[in-house]
């Protein structure tokens, strides 16, 4: 069965949530938690479709100033989750250098400002390659 994306904005309401999709009446939600279930039932019953057809995506008005808040902070999160992904990659490419360099858990441990624990987990994980193209060390 082919799913059917449906935009619906949520606006802050006094008694809880408006929710919104095109072609529908406006509904409304007390809390956010459930919008998406209520959001597929109603679409459903509006267009005489099976609720499982749908996949009701939330968006949020919160108003110029609030929006582009959160865009700047989902942008945030998402350049911290890239930054991560690239620290844990350096990481583990580290951690098994420094172990073939003839470094001790503990003192590769200590270099990496890692716990031991943290430094066998590193070990024990599949050793990428350096992930920067910068790096002189590993790209000379």
């Amino acid at each position: 069965m082919t799913l059917s994306s449906e935009k619906v904005v949520a606006r802050r309401v006094p008694e809880g949530w408006q929710l919104s999709a095109d072609g529908i009446e406006p509904f409304f939600t007390r809390r956010l938690e459930g919008a998406l279930e209520r959001a597929r039932e109603e679409i459903a019953l509006a267009r005489d479709v099976p609720p499982d057809s749908l996949l009701p995506v939330l968006t949020y008005a919160l108003g110029d100033a609030l929006d582009r808040a959160r865009r700047t902070t989902v942008q945030a999160q998402v350049d911290l989750h890239r930054a991560q992904l690239k620290v844990s990659s350096h990481l583990r490419w580290m951690a098994a250098s420094l172990r073939d360099a003839g470094l001790t858990g503990r003192d590769a441990a200590r270099v990496l400002n890692v716990s031991p624990q943290r430094f066998s987990q590193l070990l024990h994980s599949e050793r990428p390659q350096c992930p920067d193209p910068s790096c002189v060390t590993c790209h000379p």
